[in-house]
């Protein structure tokens, strides 16, 4: 009897193991999920078609699944996001963290939640952006593309931004401040999802760290 409980316990143990749950996803691996689902609900939307132009010829895209803007007079916001460059192969890189930070003041009440690409179509707002904090529209010129329902009207989209900026937005907040807005590296998140001291340059230009799970948000970007 000892004998078969002890096998029975054994069993039980090795049955365990093989029903155990996969290991949860880092935060930079399900940002980077995040940041395919959102690449894909705007390049998919009718209302922003001159997003998957200009997606076509862009040096690099920064997708930031939730910015998060909130006000009473005084207003602020900002959401972690991925970026990816593109080679001289037509090629994405890997991804690279950023955050956006945004402070406004004002008369501005209410919230909103935004699903962002900023879309860098120039090197000089690459070179702005990739290794150090840029405050846009003082580092890079930047224009406002579609806002999306409830936020305002179409700004329309020149040729000579540098950087230009669609959101897909809900809430009630009266405005979208991107001017000021200042971008930065995210290095820890980088080393974590790399498992190495990185650098952005590093990731996005020379192409030393990529991963094979980053594949799925390049192909969402490439099929477009």
């Amino acid at each position: 009897m000892k004998r078969f409980v002890m096998a029975l316990f054994g069993l039980t143990l090795a049955v365990s193991a093989l029903v155990r749950p996969a290991q949860a996803l880092t935060e930079p691996e399900l940002m980077v999920e995040r940041a395919r689902v959102t690449a894909l609900t705007l390049l998919t939307d009718p209302q922003y078609k001159d997003l998957k132009t200009l997606v076509g010829r862009a040096r690099a895209v920064l997708i930031l699944p939730n910015v998060i803007q909130a006000g009473f007079f005084v207003g602020g916001g900002g959401g972690t996001g991925v970026m990816v460059a593109r080679g001289d192969d037509g090629a994405w890189s890997g991804p690279a963290f950023y955050t956006l930070a945004e402070a406004s003041f004002g008369l501005q009440f209410g919230g909103q939640a935004s699903e962002m690409m900023m879309v860098i179509m120039t090197q000089k707002g690459l070179d702005a952006v990739i290794d150090r904090k840029v405050k846009l529209g003082a580092d890079a010129n930047v224009a406002i593309g579609e806002l999306g329902t409830g936020v305002g009207a179409s700004y329309g989209v020149g040729l000579s931004a540098d950087i230009y900026v669609y959101a897909k937005t809900s809430g009630l907040f009266g405005g979208m401040a991107v001017e000021g807005s200042v971008i930065a590296p995210r290095n820890e998140f980088n080393d974590k999802f790399y498992g190495q001291k990185t650098e952005p340059r590093a990731i996005l230009v020379d192409r030393h760290f990529y991963r094979p799970e980053a594949q799925a948000l390049a192909t969402a970007l490439s099929a477009q």
